[in-house]
């Protein structure tokens, strides 16, 4: 805990009262704690293709400006185990263990938390433990690459028999800080797509069970539990069963807003090669004011298109060998062509990575930081606000953090100019302009502080 001055206390003090009586109508508020908004994807290696995971010089060196920088929790996906048994492991152990252990050290030695991929649905179905009881209906995730999955079903006895105690063996045998839960979800057994409860169509009782049962033996272990559900889909339960909820895969269109009716905290990730904008910047304003913050893909060890040259089946789907292997291939050919990069770090990443991109989130999350520190008091999408005089439009979104200071952040997406007129004079944070009225350009975001 961060004791305050008694300057800060009274300043404090005076800030939730002006807020929470101010704050007349907004989307909802949210007292923030333990919150790790500095996220990231750290890839290993060209899985299936054989690698080491010892780190090195390289990785040393990104880690340690990754902290510096404020990366506080890395997700390492699935070359640090062996899913097909391609290298003598399995899916849920690793094949490099002594390698995986210092890399581990190596992260929590820079103050960063590291969580693995699990997967409480897709296993592969050539996997000699694969139960035909572990699913209930055909369907599969099939992209064209190494692995054929099946999407076991949450309400299979079978399956949480296995996933179960072999999923927590991960966390007990490894010094991992949680997991992070690619869901693999097959809802296709539900009755007209789930039941209904508290006007929640498409619940299933199921899958809130398994995932409630994961989240809270994680948390008895003082894990953190990062759950991942494909494109902007809800989770389709009632109960806290995450911590933190990964959205934005497979997403070519942006949306603002996305998920800011989920439960809290929501990691949007721009899927760069299938998002397209101009404005590099524009998702910052598409999610800041919603309390979330963008997944971090610009870093790691870089892709080298390793991943499809194994002499391995790769299987295909009705459109060919499928995206991925398609992803993967063109990377390989970009790698042949600029050996000396810039580089692809990962699967969610444009060929090859804007190398303005890590800068870019960098700056904004210095940004965002003290917005959502501790304890603070967020008002999200205000609606009526006493320290607003102007109208706001549907398309201008505006919220507020407080705590020792008061923050107010506004993006607007009116798709002309907009004017912010305010009752008092408010700091602009990035030009220091102290002011009653600021003009805020379509796409762009607005960072104020009184």
């Amino acid at each position: 805990m961060k004791f305050l001055t008694l300057e800060q206390q009274r300043a404090r003090i005076e800030n939730i009262n002006k807020s929470v009586i101010g704050n007349k109508r907004y989307l909802r508020r949210k007292r923030i704690h333990d919150y790790l908004p500095g996220q990231a994807v750290y890839n290993l290696g060209d899985y299936p293709a054989p690698f080491s995971i010892t780190p090195t010089d390289y990785d040393r060196e990104m880690l340690h400006d990754m902290a510096a920088n404020g990366v506080e929790l890395i997700q390492i996906h699935e070359e640090w185990n062996d899913p097909i048994r391609h290298l003598g492991a399995d899916k849920f152990t690793c094949h490099d263990p002594k390698g995986l252990e210092q890399f581990i050290d190596l992260a929590h030695s820079f103050g960063m938390k590291i969580i693995p991929y699990i997967s409480s649905g897709y296993f592969h179905e050539f996997d000699p433990d694969f139960d035909e009881r572990f699913a209930v209906s055909e369907k599969r995730c099939v992209n064209g690459m190494h692995f054929k999955y099946r999407t076991c079903s949450m309400g299979s006895a079978e399956w949480r028999k296995y996933l179960l105690p072999r999923t927590f063996a991960v966390l007990d045998r490894y010094n991992f800080d949680g997991i992070f839960n690619d869901m693999g979800y097959d809802s296709q057994y539900r009755v007209n797509g789930g039941l209904s409860r508290e006007g929640m169509e498409g619940y299933d009782p199921e899958c809130e069970d398994l995932l409630a049962t994961i989240y809270y033996e994680v948390k008895r272990r003082g894990g953190i539990y990062k759950l991942h559900r494909s494109r902007n889909n809800p989770i389709p339960c009632i109960d806290q069963v995450y911590d933190y909820l990964w959205i934005g895969e497979n997403i070519r269109e942006m949306s603002v807003g996305i998920g800011k009716s989920f439960a809290d905290y929501v990691i949007p990730c721009p899927d760069k090669e299938k998002l397209k904008t101009q404005d590099p910047e524009l998702y910052y304003a598409a999610v800041i004011p919603f309390l979330q913050f963008p997944l971090l893909t610009s870093r790691g060890r870089p892709l080298m298109g390793k991943r499809i040259e194994e002499d391995i089946p790769y299987y295909g789907n009705e459109n060919g060998m499928g995206p991925e292997y398609a992803f993967n291939k063109k990377i390989g050919e970009y790698m042949k062509a600029h050996p000396d990069g810039p580089y692809t770090y990962s699967l969610w990443s444009s060929i090859p990575d804007d190398v303005e991109d890590y800068p870019r989130w960098c700056k904004y999350l210095a940004l965002y930081r003290p917005m959502v520190s501790e304890n603070t008091l967020a008002f999200i999408e205000l609606r009526e606000c006493a320290d607003i005089l102007s109208p706001l439009p549907e398309k201008v979104y505006a919220s507020m953090f407080v705590n020792e200071s008061r923050y107010l952040v506004v993006s607007n997406f009116t798709g002309a100019d907009y004017t912010l007129k305010l009752s008092t004079p408010w700091i602009n944070r990035q030009s220091d302009e102290s002011a009653n009225a600021f003009t805020i350009p379509h796409g762009k975001i607005l960072f104020l502080k009184q």
